[in-house]
């Protein structure tokens, strides 16, 4: 599955009486914290109490929230395996959070980790080695997918950002938000590619 939800970076740097006027008029700034939050975690496509799908793949997304000074203070890196939360890697990204003050919306940035990803299996448990990252190894996501968020009832509801991957909707095109997000779980939707029906990641600790 290629599909970047998931995945944080930036709260804007802002004087404190600043902060407080934005939390104010819009609660935005605020949010980009409590949005990040809720993608750190282990999550599954497995329902609760159930056995694996016969022929089917279960995912299991592994996230924590890290300091990368060189994407802010927002960003969470993810590893995707399949089968269980040590099975094979597929992929592994870091997703940056910032809040855009002339929209005043959320927005979430794929980024890369570059070629030597595979030095870094296992940070998920212990995310020292990604302070020793390269900068200009981390690049945004060719063709990755920038997600717009705004508050929903129960947590958050992102929208692709028009032109910025092949899932995007058109410009001004409205629909079924891509991803939702709760304390509970996240659905992806549209799903990505290959899938036919919403995808669920139920939150697991």
């Amino acid at each position: 599955m290629n599909k970047n939800y998931a995945a944080l970076a930036v709260l804007l740097a802002v004087a404190a009486c600043g902060a407080k006027a934005a939390d104010t008029q819009t609660g935005t700034v605020a949010s980009v914290s409590d949005l990040a939050s809720l993608f750190e975690g282990e999550f599954t496509t497995l329902p609760a109490q159930q056995a694996p799908p016969a022929g089917g793949t279960v995912l299991y997304n592994l996230s924590k929230r890290v300091h990368m000074p060189s994407l802010g203070d927002e960003v969470v890196y993810a590893e995707q395996h399949e089968k269980s939360p040590d099975g094979p890697m597929k992929f592994q990204r870091l997703y940056a959070f910032k809040f855009d003050a002339d929209e005043k919306q959320i927005v979430m940035t794929p980024y890369t980790i570059g070629s030597n990803s595979h030095t870094l299996d296992g940070v998920y448990k212990d995310p020292t080695p990604l302070a020793k990252l390269d900068s200009n190894a981390l690049k945004p996501q060719a063709g990755g997918c920038v997600v717009i968020w705004h508050r929903a009832e129960n947590g958050f509801e992102g929208t692709i950002k028009p032109g910025t991957c092949k899932e995007a909707p058109a410009a001004g095109k409205t629909g079924t938000p891509a991803i939702v997000v709760t304390k509970t779980d996240y659905t992806e939707n549209p799903p990505a590619e290959g899938i036919t029906a919403p995808l669920t990641f139920r939150r697991i600790r």
